[in-house]
């Protein structure tokens, strides 16, 4: 690695850094606050997931569809890793995104929709994330919302309420199709929502 490289490598660590010292200091969950909610319940859900690849963008839009059927507002808040948005993110008004020329240079978002995505009071909000992306951990961290979940972790500061455990995937059975970790995160989070019992 030449030095200039080298030099890169530790800046981008270091803005890194400061991005994680910011999301400790500047937004610690609040204790005691969370409002346990079920599908059936909810009147309104966010959804935070990682938007840069097309087949994880059509498997949580399938779900966004599916949980309109029984959710009035559902909206979802895609990142996109690259500098510019992909022609498959023109979409209707229930989906919006950010990507990395809308970050500051520590990776927090400054963009107007990702403002009002986080100032909205979800009833639930699902991060569907499985990578720690720091950009999409500001936006769970900085969320309204009354109740928040995401996969299991053990990532520090957590901003879960919930957390789900995934099953692990049994790698050596051929027969089987192979599991999409997240269509099976969607499937597991919905199925411990509808668990949920109403207070």
């Amino acid at each position: 690695m030449s030095q200039i490289q080298n030099e890169v490598t530790k800046f981008t660590e270091l803005k890194y850094k400061y991005g994680l010292y910011r999301l400790r200091k500047d937004f610690r969950k609040p204790e005691d606050n969370a409002i346990a909610c079920n599908l059936k319940q909810a009147k309104s859900i966010g959804i935070i997931y990682n938007a840069t690849k097309q087949e994880d963008f059509i498997l949580v839009k399938d779900f966004v569809y599916k949980l309109k059927t029984i959710v009035p507002q559902v909206q979802a808040m895609g990142f996109v890793n690259n500098k510019e948005l992909s022609d498959f993110h023109i979409q209707p008004l229930e989906f919006s995104f950010f990507c990395n020329s809308d970050l500051n240079w520590y990776y927090k978002p400054h963009e107007d929709s990702v403002d009002e995505f986080v100032k909205k009071e979800f009833d639930i909000l699902i991060d569907l994330n499985f990578k720690e992306l720091l950009a999409a951990r500001f936006v769970l961290a900085e969320s309204a919302a009354l109740f928040k979940t995401g996969r299991f972790c053990i990532i520090e500061p957590n901003y879960y309420d919930l957390m789900i455990q995934l099953p692990k995937i049994d790698k050596n059975q051929e027969d089987e199709e192979e599991v999409n970790p997240l269509k099976l995160l969607i499937q597991q989070t919905e199925h411990y929502l509808q668990m949920i019992k109403p207070e």
